[in-house]
Order: structure tokens, then sequence, then C-alpha cells
């Protein structure tokens, strides 16, 4: 690769990179909007979702941003379940040899009575980038709440770095602080429908919508919408036994589409 190639791709993970987290096939087919959802993926959501989990279970995803590698994010996770609750270590990597993001979580969910959970993660978070600017990282943590007041009725929220953790005394920056509130009703066995909405104390906020469709048991179709930028999502998931694959596309307004990939496996 060129020195300018190099160059361009540096400045566009600089630009996004406060936009970077780590996804899944199955949210991302839906839009992103899962704030209110509980199942594994919860461990790169709102990790609330993970206290409904009573087997271990562990994944892996794969996410390929704009048809580039360099701007590629992997992830795993394993979600311990214990009689005092629920406990989950996940990573991710996005970027390249010249700048790239790194993300440990450790987190603790569990219920409270039939209608709450809740949970809290902490997080390292390194950036890995050229001698130019230095690598920085900082340790921050995460809270998040799930309510189910009626049946089929789900609401939750999720708040990120809410001590707005510092990277660096230059220009006095920080991680982004990020709060979502969403809700999401289950209309019959086959059909999930989510909303949500999502603020970075430093940009615009987003909506996010979401379908989740399940013709027979073993598959699931879905679809997404989001604002800032407008963006439209398809995804398919598949389980067969202990596994579960899903994948999903996502187009951009002016950037190729991004697509993804991830596997579950739960312990018997």
């Amino acid at each position: 690769m060129n020195r300018k190639a190099v160059g361009i791709l540096l400045i566009l993970s600089l630009a996004l990179h406060q936009l970077i987290k780590a996804q899944n096939g199955r949210y991302s087919g839906m839009g992103d909007a899962s704030v209110m959802l509980s199942d594994f993926w919860s461990a790169f959501g709102n990790q609330a979702g993970l206290a409904n989990i009573t087997i271990p279970e562990a994944g892996i995803c794969y996410y390929n941003q704009y048809l580039m590698w360099e701007t590629g994010t992997q992830t795993g996770a394993y979600v311990l379940p214990t009689q005092s609750g629920n406990f989950a270590a996940s990573f991710s990597h996005y970027g390249f040899s010249l700048y790239s993001e790194n993300n440990i979580g450790v987190a603790f969910a569990r219920n409270f009575g039939s209608m709450w959970s809740a949970s809290l993660q902490f997080d390292y978070l390194f950036y890995n980038q050229s001698d130019d600017y230095g690598n920085q990282g900082a340790f921050l943590f995460e809270l998040g709440i799930i309510t189910k007041p009626i049946e089929n009725l789900s609401i939750g929220a999720h708040l990120y770095n809410p001590a707005r953790a510092k990277l660096s005394d230059y220009q006095n920056e920080r991680v982004p602080t990020v709060m979502r509130f969403g809700l999401g009703y289950q209309f019959d066995e086959w059909v999930l429908v989510t909303l949500e909405t999502e603020k970075d104390l430093e940009q615009k906020a987003r909506v996010k919508c979401g379908l989740e469709y399940q013709p027979v048991t073993s598959l699931f179709l879905r679809a997404g919408l989001l604002t800032q930028p407008n963006q439209f999502s398809l995804g398919m998931g598949y389980k067969i036994q202990n596994f579960t694959t899903d994948f999903s596309f996502v187009t951009h307004e002016s950037l190729p589409i991004s697509s993804q990939l991830s596997f579950k496996y739960t312990f018997n």
C-alpha cells in the first residue's frame, strides 16, 4: 500500500473513531436498535440483557466496514451465569497497524425481581496510533437497565462513559459519552419491532428502528433504518443445535456497504 493510501486511511479512521463500536450480525441487521434486547450480544449493547442467560455462551464477530480490511472490527465475548448474577468478558479490536482501537470489558448483570435487570461494566479503552500522534488509553464504565412493565414490552436504557474519562490534556480530549433509550414490542411469537434513540453529547441524536421476523423455528429475517447518517440494513440468522450464525449488510449515504458475520455457541 502506498503512502498516500495509508494517509487517507489514517485520516478516515481518525475522523470516524468516535463512532466505531463493537457490533454483531443480529443487532446490525435490525439497525442497531437493540438497547432493550436480552441475549448474548447484549455484551456489546446493553449488558443488562445478559441477566436472563442461564447457560454459558461464547461468540465472535467480524465487521467489514466500507469493504476495507483496514477499517474492520473483530470482537468476542464469553458469558458465565452464576447464582448471584451473570458475568461476561469481552474484547474488540478496530483498525490496522497505523491506527487501532482496542477495548477489554468485564461486566456483571443480574435480575431484580421479575420486571427489572441491571448491569455494570468496566472497560479499558486503548488507542494505538502512529508515532506522530502517540498512544492513548483510559479506564471507563457503563451502566444499563431493562424493564418489562407489561407482557411483550421491553424498555431499555444504557449510559456509556458517564464519568467522561479523559484521554489526554491536549484540548481536554475525552472518550465520548453516549446515552441510549429504546423500547421493543413482541407482537406475537414471530414478530419483534424495536425503536431506539442514541445521543452522543457532542453529536446529533440518532433514531434507529428494527424489525425481526421468525418464519420458522431456526430462521430469522431482519431489517432496520438509522438516521445521522441515513442508513438501511438487512440481515439473517440461522440456528442449528448449539450454533447460531448471523450476518447483515448496512448501507451508507456516500460510502461503500458494510457487512457483519457473527457466530455464537451455547454450552450444554
